[in-house]
Parts: structure tokens; sequence; C-alpha cells
């Protein structure tokens, strides 16, 4: 049987969990272990928990220690190491499962049948959220896991160091396994829904800083990273959106964040890009 543990980072997921927590007990794969681990909530979150723990002996919690507010990147990749760290399982899979994320009932199922590729280091299903009622797929290469619902095989996660405690985690990990030889692949026929709603203008300008931040971390090329924040521009916010990642991004620059430091994976990013760039041109899709 397979071994597979599943940490959930929350806080203040009240509106969320009763979701996850259906989709997740109903699964046609249970887990072996489901680790949500709480960063300082004060809604009924915990609560909601501790209704599904004493029906499930297969699901823990876990409480954070680190004070501050709620924050991407670093903070929830600390999170899930913490949930991870207090697994005595010697687990085959991990699965990293956002708390605003609504499973299909066989997602695990079909997620875990895709590692019969022995290459296949990392894999995601896709999202959508739901618009005035109509579903919106989140477009992504089709070699970036998604953040909000990755599953690592174990013996990539050990080669690529595990989950890196910095901002860009969730693109790092990728690059990272490619380089060291593994697959990464998101596949776009296992869809789920990410019930989180758009945020505001505030929230999507610092989003798109933080993207610029990301890219430095992960050694963009200028004309990469330029020509991202050319398609980000033809979205909402409409040319801000693609000003600000290049600003993250310069902004990261002269502040002296640290990058890639192993030369011959920088020139691994680059290639990667160069690539994807001429596919892109020379099929036409540069902005899209």
């Amino acid at each position: 049987m397979i071994s597979h543990v599943v940490v959930t980072p929350f806080r203040n997921e009240g509106q969320f969990l009763p979701e996850l927590i259906e989709t997740m007990t109903s699964q046609t794969i249970i887990p072996s272990e489901w680790i949500l681990v709480d960063d300082h909530s004060s809604d009924g979150s915990i609560q909601l928990i501790e209704d599904a723990i004493i029906e499930h002996d297969w699901i823990r919690l876990v409480r954070g220690t680190e004070p501050g507010p709620r924050r991407r990147g670093g903070k929830v990749a600390r999170l899930v190491n913490l949930g991870l760290n207090s697994t005595n399982l010697e687990w085959s899979f991990l699965s990293k499962i956002d708390a605003d994320i609504s499973l299909t009932l066989d997602y695990f199922e079909r997620i875990l049948e895709k590692f019969e590729d022995e290459k296949l280091g990392i894999a995601s299903g896709n999202c959508f959220l739901v618009k005035a009622g109509r579903k919106k797929i989140e477009k992504v290469e089709f070699d970036h896991t998604r953040g909000a619902l990755k599953t690592y095989r174990r013996r990539c996660f050990e080669d690529i160091g595990g989950i890196l405690e910095i901002d860009g985690w969730d693109g790092l990990d990728n690059l990272t396994a490619r380089y060291k030889g593994w697959k990464t692949k998101n596949f776009p026929d296992i869809v789920v829904e990410h019930r989180r709603a758009t945020g505001s203008l505030e929230s999507s300008i610092s989003d798109h800083i933080n993207t610029g931040r990301k890219s430095h971390i992960m050694s963009y090329s200028w004309p990469y990273l330029l020509a991202k924040s050319l398609i980000s521009m033809l979205k909402r916010p409409y040319l801000v959106g693609g000003l600000c990642i290049i600003l993250g991004f310069v902004k990261s620059k002269i502040e002296g964040v640290e990058t890639i430091s192993d030369k011959e994976m920088r020139l691994f990013v680059r290639r990667e890009q160069k690539r994807k760039l001429v596919n892109r041109i020379w099929s036409g899709r540069i902005l899209n």
C-alpha cells in the first residue's frame, strides 16, 4: 500500500475547510495521514478540524509557533515543513494541498497513477475559479506544478533538498527537480476548484511585485522576464500588473536578494527559458 502524507497550512479558513474536509475524507484513495498546520487562526477553523479528527484518526492538527501576519512564500514553506517533520510515517509521496481547494473525489487516485512514470518527480492537477457562474481555468506552463496542490515523489523530494523556506519555493522546486533529471508536470485533465475569490487591486499589485521578486530569485533572464511582464500587461489589472513584475524584479536586484547560487543551474534555467521563448514565438503564442 502506498504511504501518502498530505500537509495543509491554514489560517482563518473556516469558510473553505468544510468543503476540503468533505472532499478529502471522501477520496477513492484515502491519504495515510493528513496534517493540518495552524498559523494562529482566530475563527472557527480549529473546531472544524477537531470535529473531523474525532471521526477520522488519520487527521492530525499541528500548531504553528511563528508570530506575525499571514504571509505567502517562505512562511508557508516553513509551515509545510513543520507539519512534515511531525510525522512518523515512512512516506513515499507527499502532497501539499491548500485549504481553499475543493478536490474531485478521485483526485489522489488519478495523480498517484501518473507516478507510474518512474521519472516523474513532482505532479499536480490544474485549478479553475468560478466567476459569474462560469469556470475559468488558471493557465500555467505544462511543467509548472501548482503550489496549491502539488505531489512529490520522496526520492525526488530528497534529491532537491526538500522544500526550501524561501519566497519562490514552489517554482524553484520545479526548476531544481528538472535540473536533477526529474520530470515535473501539470496535468490539465485533472482539474479541481480553487475557491478563493479574486483579491482587490491592492493585493493584486502586491502579488505581481512578489512575482517579480520570485523571478529574480529564480534567476530569470531579462528577455524571459519582459515577455512574462508583457503577457501580464494584457490581463487585469491591465498594464499595471506587468509593470509591477518588472518593479519587483528590479527592486530585488537593487536590494541584493539572494538568487540561485549554482552557476550550472542558472545556465540550465536560462536554457529552459530560451527554449520556451523560441517555441512560443515559433508557434505564435508569445502573448497567450
